[in-house]
């Protein structure tokens, strides 16, 4: 199975709550652990970045859903590649400082 990590940044819109999105947060890790995608995000003010690892196509399907979700706005792919393993598989989907998102996002 190829596997994709893909990571972007976005904006929070300004009518949205980042109290409301990190409340949210074990839902969407959750959801993305039964389609098999792991990665980690991080919150800068009202930036927002995210690393998505796993299957390419269930990667490139969640990516699509949030570039149209409202509550991003002035969403940037940063980085897309073909990886031949995932940097984040027992984590889930953690929270970390964006500086530290960058780093781990170029180990992989």
């Amino acid at each position: 199975m190829a596997l994709l990590h893909l990571s972007y940044v976005s904006t929070l819109a300004e009518d949205a709550s980042l109290a409301d999105l990190v409340r949210d947060l074990e839902s969407f890790r959750s959801r993305n652990l039964s389609l098999g995608i792991t990665g980690c995000i991080a919150f800068e003010g009202r930036r927002i970045m995210q690393v998505l690892e796993g299957p390419t196509e269930r990667v490139q399907a969640l990516y699509e859903t949030i570039a149209r979700d409202p509550r991003h706005h002035d969403v940037i792919q940063i980085e897309r590649k073909t990886i031949s393993r995932v940097s984040f598989g027992h984590w889930g989907m953690i929270r970390r400082p964006i500086a530290d998102v960058l780093f781990l996002s170029q180990l992989s």
